[in-house]
């Protein structure tokens, strides 16, 4: 699992620490996940990204590459950092495309991406076990095998594929068809079966059977959306692990987990994303300075647990407001028309926390600022 997607600690502006911290109580009591008229908010204008900051963030990426932790931090592993990297920076230059302002590179660029994320970026999963396709030997992870598909989508979603790329696209589309019918739930590392993991390879599939004319990659992708919401229908909602059987290993409903899913399903546009990002701002997030300022943040745990703080969650403040949570909810929300006034307070709660620093310097945090670049741009499809 992609585990510690995180923005950093809070660190300044008394006014939101105060509001945010003596509001909590009232918070708790406050309907959650209904959607009120901001007081104010800016608009994603002011966050958009500029060519300077994406140019500094390829050539770290494409250069020294994402350390193997979260902001800078020893203690907190992150061993696939560089592909998410590489992922995150072709789906932003994607939806720049996609928007109308291209980066004159882009094709180099998503290329150059992609051909890390088939080298140096596997390292992480080849414990797993390996497939050979045209001719390279890659990771059975169905997070790998996702994230890379979706590369490759984007270079056919903006007209920049060549014949190699293609020709991957479907080698590599076909043979998780065929491993999808032996196993609908692929583990991620090793034998640990996450299935928001599967929520990129469900996206991608989706996908190459739009773009490539593939009945089998959208029949595929559909059975694999289909039994994600079908665990997410469970009585203890959506599980963070299971096993190969889809027994539950850890069996309590996350919010990392509610939002990567709901995030990537919304990318393919498939309506089950709702599912998804609906019970994540219902259950898990709240506007923790009620009416006196427009900002929103979301718990990693349900309410009425203390769960514990780790590297998918990322920081617990205030109680159990995590920072990985809300940073993924930005995504999420981002595509959820009925929360598009929680997207707009969880910038502002980001803005507040400081998040301009890691942005004004993005080589310094290639992958802080690459996910939260994708959350504030991403688009359908």
């Amino acid at each position: 699992m992609p585990e510690g997607i995180t923005i950093p600690r809070i660190g300044r502006t008394a006014i939101a620490l105060v509001a945010l911290s003596t509001n909590l109580a009232s918070a708790e009591a406050a309907e959650p996940g209904v959607d009120q008229p901001p007081r104010s908010s800016r608009s994603d204008a002011a966050w958009e990204v500029s060519p300077h900051a994406l140019d500094a963030l390829a050539r770290r990426i494409l250069g020294k590459g994402c350390e193997p932790k979260l902001l800078g931090d020893a203690k907190r592993s992150f061993s696939e950092s560089q592909l998410l990297c590489d992922g995150h920076l072709s789906f932003i230059l994607v939806q720049a495309a996609l928007d109308g302002h291209p980066l004159p590179d882009t094709k180099q660029r998503l290329h150059a991406l992609l051909e890390d994320a088939l080298g140096r970026a596997r390292a992480p999963f080849m414990r797993g076990g390996t497939t050979h396709v045209n001719g390279r030997s890659l990771p059975r992870s169905v997070l790998y095998r996702g994230y890379v598909l979706l590369m490759l989508a984007a270079l056919e979603r903006v007209g920049m594929a060549d014949a190699a790329s293609t020709a991957l696209f479907d080698s590599m589309a076909g043979q998780l068809v065929e491993a999808l019918e032996a196993q609908l739930l692929l583990p991620s590392f090793g034998t640990s079966i996450w299935p928001c993991d599967s929520a990129p390879a469900a996206a991608a599939l989706l996908l190459h059977g739009r773009l490539r004319g593939s009945e089998a990659s959208t029949a595929a992708g559909e059975r694999l959306i289909a039994r994600l919401v079908e665990l997410a229908a469970r009585p203890t909602g959506f599980p963070t692990r299971v096993d190969a059987k889809g027994r539950l290993v850890e069996p309590t409903q996350r919010a990392t987990t509610l939002a990567w899913t709901g995030a990537f399903l919304a990318m393919a546009s498939h309506p089950a994303a709702s599912t998804f990002t609906n019970t994540l701002v219902k259950d898990y997030c709240d506007r923790p300075a009620g009416e006196l300022l427009p900002l929103a943040a979301c718990r990693e745990w349900p309410r009425g647990v203390q769960g514990r703080e780790d590297s998918a969650g990322g920081p617990l403040v205030f109680g159990g407001y995590s920072v990985g949570a809300s940073a993924l909810a930005i995504a999420a929300t981002r595509l959820s028309a009925p929360h598009r006034t929680w997207h707009a307070h969880l910038l502002n709660a980001a803005r507040e926390m400081g998040l301009g620093d890691i942005l004004s310097q993005p080589g310094n945090r290639p992958l802080e600022a690459s996910l939260y670049w994708w959350g504030a741009t991403i688009r359908p499809w």
